[in-house]
């Protein structure tokens, strides 16, 4: 997985925090609309996809902010199509796992509550279904019975936004299992009270067996009838196989520094070490008020700077002119600037 980490390019930086995209992502991006151009519904399709591609980049967020909150830090975001990566540094204790693992859903509930609340001031239901297929032609906002009701562009875009934070929220909690957000739960939940070494081999075990249930799945359930889902679930469940698989050589190892480059969630960012090593107390990084403030301040040096030379530059000339004519060549203004410099340096060694 190391080799592929570097398929990414930065498409910018917010709050210190780079955001990378991955080319499987773009691929699979334009993959899907493509698809939908074939069978007359692109628009629906592009809509889909960047909702879910902003519903993503928010989960991540989710999980930076919660790792600064922890006095950790947080310094990429990476999406790829099984999800996204955020790399960040946080304390080695339980609870700065947990609160840390739990920040992205928190954010998709959120959003899940907020789509709704907006649904139902219209008198609308969200679509709950999660199999419901919202990639459809004409604009979708109601639903009787489970059906679509063709009514607005503004309703069918709430219903989707809720749809896909709906989605991500319970796939991220239902799979429970090393490399997932619900394996991370289990991890922390676990770990004061059997180690961190059992408590992660129990999440990877957790995990071997989402691996197998998710190719059940496919295999039982959704069959030929979707294509795409079934080929994403099954590389799903390969992924998250790999990585338990690489986890517990690491344990064994004993060579526990960074885990694997990719997770679903975010969680390989994190330094794993053995319970009993002591905890890492990150210095808080400033927020977003103290971060104007100091740069405020440079501003207001670098100008006293500027404003500095240029006095000294005036103070030659004008010193240069009283050599050539005397203190009767100089203006009246010229006067009152060599007292104001002169008066500035006798007090700035008294401050």
């Amino acid at each position: 997985m190391g080799d592929i980490a570097s398929w990414s390019f930065p498409i910018g930086r917010i709050s210190g925090i780079a955001i990378r995209i991955h080319l499987l992502f773009l691929f699979f991006f334009v993959a899907v609309v493509a698809r939908g151009m074939a069978h007359g519904y692109a628009a629906a399709a592009l809509i889909v996809q960047v909702l879910l591609f902003l519903s993503v980049l928010l989960h991540e967020f989710g999980h930076c902010a919660a790792a600064r909150w922890m006095d950790g830090d947080a310094n990429e975001v990476l999406l790829w199509p099984l999800g996204g990566l955020a790399k960040v540094d946080i304390p080695n204790t339980p609870r700065a796992h947990l609160v840390t693992t739990l920040g992205g859903p928190a954010v998709n509930v959120v959003l899940c509550g907020l789509s709704a609340a907006a649904l139902a001031a219209g008198g609308l239901v969200p679509p709950i279904d999660p199999f419901y297929d919202v990639i459809t032609p004409g604009p979708l906002t109601a639903w009787s019975d489970g059906r679509p009701i063709l009514v607005s562009a503004t309703g069918a875009m709430l219903a989707r936004l809720f749809w896909v934070n709906w989605l991500l929220f319970w796939f991220n909690m239902l799979l429970v299992g090393f490399p997932m957000d619900a394996g991370r739960v289990l991890q922390s939940v676990l770990w004061p009270h059997v180690g961190y070494r059992r408590a992660t081999m129990a999440a990877v075990y957790a995990g071997y067996g989402v691996a197998v249930a998710l190719v059940l799945f496919v295999w039982i359930v959704i069959g030929d009838n979707y294509g795409p889902s079934m080929l994403m679930l099954l590389l799903l469940a390969l992924f998250i196989f790999s990585s338990c698989r690489q986890q517990a050589q690491l344990l064994e190892m004993r060579g526990l520094g960074d885990d694997t480059l990719f997770g679903y969630d975010f969680s390989q960012g994190y330094t794993s070490l053995e319970q009993e090593a002591p905890a890492v107390r990150r210095r808080r990084r400033p927020n977003f008020i103290q971060r104007w403030r100091q740069r405020r301040a440079i501003r207001k040096r670098q100008r006293e700077e500027r404003q500095r030379l240029a006095d000294e530059r005036r103070v030659d000339d004008l010193l240069a002119k009283v050599q050539r004519g005397g203190l009767e060549s100089l203006t009246e203004e010229e006067r009152r600037f060599l007292t104001r410099v002169s008066s500035q340096y006798r007090n700035r060694g008294k401050s």
